[in-house]
């Protein structure tokens, strides 16, 4: 019995709730691939078009709590200062 195996995907259309997305799907398995996590070691599979359209909500959630600052440079702070001095 072996514990892992090698697969072998292939680019699908899935469609469930009205949401459409191209997934890749195993040959063997069946299982579909999360196109967020991608194939890497946090791969997630999935055996069902809804299971993964809820994952992929999950990805919007998780998404919504974060706050995105946009960063400023402290050296244009300081440059902008010492103009305002200068004049």
């Amino acid at each position: 019995m072996a514990l892992q195996w090698t697969p072998s995907w292939e680019d699908i259309i899935i469609e469930s709730h009205g949401v459409r997305l191209k997934v890749k799907r195993d040959k063997e398995t069946g299982l579909l691939l999360c196109p967020i996590c991608g194939e890497e070691k946090k791969a997630a599979y999935f055996f069902t078009a809804e299971d993964l359209i809820f994952h992929l909500l999950a990805h919007t959630k998780r998404l919504e709590k974060q706050t995105i600052m946009p960063r400023t440079r402290v050296e244009e702070q300081e440059e902008e200062y010492e103009e305002d001095e200068e004049e």
